[in-house]
């Protein structure tokens, strides 16, 4: 009896730390052979098992079988792989072996809002990276709160809340209308204190918030990104990455865009969650950017990907709005949009609070 393995690959070319990947073996017996497992077996340097998930029971004969392991992460580090199958209560290790290497891929940015209660957004980073959009250094058509800082705090439960209420400042001004309403937009670029410079700024990557959304007519929670050079480039042209968008009065839909170019390419649409989930459950939402000339966004959900863009795809766009660095944004807003979010109407309950869990960047990648 001879088991011989035709092909094995792995589905990333370079992979890199934390980014999941499949692999993928074709094998043959010279004669029928019932196995109980067939698998994908790595070992790390070290020795230890780290094996690919996904092992089937099958029947092995002259016509080869292909098969594809589930998803796994590594860390950084060498590894070596190869077919391993168990029949009649034995494991078989078979050739070729093979290795891969893994690059790392650094955390650029982690906050996991660990803090007391009442303690501000900027609590355990180094430096101040949060700042109060105010809304008075662009058009804010339609919007009617006003943006303040202390509207951003922590829970002492390890989330940041985002507060929007009706203790508005009497006479207050939200872009042409009056405030009626409170609440908070987190900016990394500083437009009170240093012209609009960002605090923290990327180029590509894996953007990733866990976030806990609000319901309610008028209520508009997001996160997303702008172009570091927002100061100096108007937007659309500076870039906009809407990880996650929401209207609190369509639960079942998470909104995700893109603005670049001029005029503005507005690519992107509402995807519905699964079958019996809502915004208000905790998510995790994510982009995957590759920053290059020919590169892409990749938008998920809990690790599903639900849209893509690609640079061919925006043309000029493209070197316009996505090759340089963007800062993030956290909000909360109410009403705007030119009419597409809409006020708040009496089923609207206040004060409405986002949760954040944690926000996280990647610094190359992972889909």
């Amino acid at each position: 009896m001879t088991v011989t393995v035709d092909a094995l690959s792995l589905s990333v070319a370079s992979p890199t730390a934390s980014r999941p990947m499949t692999a993928t073996a074709k094998v043959r017996a010279s004669q029928t052979l019932a196995v109980q497992a067939l698998t994908i077996a790595v070992r790390d340097s070290a020795g230890q098992i780290v094996d690919f998930p996904g092992a089937i029971e099958t029947t092995l004969s002259p016509t080869a079988t292909t098969f594809t392991t589930d998803p796994r992460a590594y860390a950084a580090g060498t590894y070596t792989y190869f077919v391993a199958y168990l029949a009649n209560d034995v494991w078989k290790e078979l050739t070729p072996r093979k290795t891969f290497t893994v690059s790392a891929n650094p955390v650029t940015f982690n906050q996991d809002f660990t803090g007391t209660a009442g303690a501000g957004p900027n609590t355990g980073l180094s430096k101040t990276t949060w700042f109060n959009d105010p809304c008075w250094h662009q058009a804010c058509t339609g919007t009617i709160a006003e943006y303040k800082l202390d509207h951003a705090k922590l829970d002492g439960q390890g989330n940041l809340v985002i507060t929007a209420d009706r203790a508005v400042t009497p006479g207050a001004k939200c872009g042409t209308e009056d405030c009626r309403y409170a609440t908070a937009r987190l900016t990394m670029l500083d437009w009170e204190g240093n012209e609009g410079l960002p605090s923290w700024q990327q180029a590509g990557g894996h953007l990733e918030a866990r976030m806990k959304l609000p319901l309610g007519k008028g209520l508009w929670p997001a996160f997303w990104t702008v172009g570091g050079n927002n100061a100096q480039v108007d937007w659309p042209a500076s870039g906009e990455i809407d990880v996650m968008e929401a209207l609190g009065n369509y639960p079942t839909l998470v909104e995700q865009h893109a603005h670049g170019g001029l005029p503005d390419i507005n690519v992107g649409d509402s995807t519905t969650l699964p079958n019996g989930e809502t915004i208000d459950d905790w998510h995790t939402y994510a982009v995957d950017w590759d920053a290059s000339a020919t590169g892409y966004i990749k938008w998920s959900i809990d690790g599903v990907v639900t849209r893509t863009m690609t640079a061919a795809q925006v043309g000029a766009a493209w070197g316009m709005s996505f090759r340089h660095a963007h800062a993030m944004i956290l909000n909360l807003a109410v009403g705007g949009g030119d009419g597409w979010v809409g006020d708040p109407d009496s089923s609207t309950v206040f004060p409405a609070k986002l949760l954040v869990d944690y926000v996280r960047v990647y610094q190359k990648p992972l889909a």
